[in-house]
């Protein structure tokens, strides 16, 4: 499927998959919550409804992104609503996701899988070229795995496993810092500070 656009793997409508992250922040509330479901979507719908500042920052990434953005319609509707490029100090609202975001509050993460929502989000992706089916949103159920654990520098660490690699990565760069830190400077903290900017780099 990406063999003559390999940046389809995570560019396009290709690239899109079953969000996976509604369903499985439900699930985490459904063990561990203590506030009402509703009450968590609050400060996300003012945001998106009323609006935030553009920082000057913002507005660089927009300019960088110009011609992205002024080519899709959704794209331009929140960064370029009066047909040019928010500015810096100008107020960013996305009125939709606040909608969305409402009904998610009032009626749960089913709402996107099995219903509206989602069924939207599949009309959207597969009108430029997605592969997305309402049965894949239906379909799609939480599974929740053990931690990877690791054991560096004294410490436990828990992360992500695979296919993730952060968690190895990390061990990883620990690891070379506890092996050189006690082989080659037992007291000098300088230089295991450069050899840490250097696992970094590697």
């Amino acid at each position: 499927m990406y063999q003559t656009d390999p940046e389809a793997k995570f560019l396009g409508a290709l690239s899109v998959g079953v969000p996976g992250e509604l369903a499985g922040l439900h699930a985490a509330w459904l063990k561990h919550g203590r506030l009402p479901w509703k009450t968590l979507f609050q400060p996300a719908i003012g945001l998106a409804k009323n609006g935030f500042t553009v920082s000057p920052t913002l507005e660089e990434y927009l300019a960088n992104d110009e011609k992205k953005i002024m080519s899709d319609p959704g794209l331009k509707n929140i960064y370029a609503p009066n047909g040019t490029l928010l500015k810096g100090g100008e107020m960013c609202r996305n009125i939709e996701l606040g909608k969305s975001l409402e009904i998610l509050a009032e009626e749960g993460p089913q709402a996107f899988y099995n219903g509206t929502i989602g069924e939207k989000l599949v009309k959207d992706v597969t009108e430029v070229g997605g592969i997305l089916t309402v049965e894949d949103l239906r379909n799609y159920k939480v599974e929740i795995t053990d931690a990877m654990t690791v054991n560096v520098m004294g410490y436990t660490i828990h992360g992500m496993p695979p296919p993730s690699s952060g968690t190895l990565a990390l061990s990883l760069v620990c690891t070379l810092i506890s092996l050189l830190y006690s082989m080659i400077f037992p007291c000098r903290y300088v230089e295991t500070l450069i050899l840490y900017l250097y696992a970094c780099i590697f």
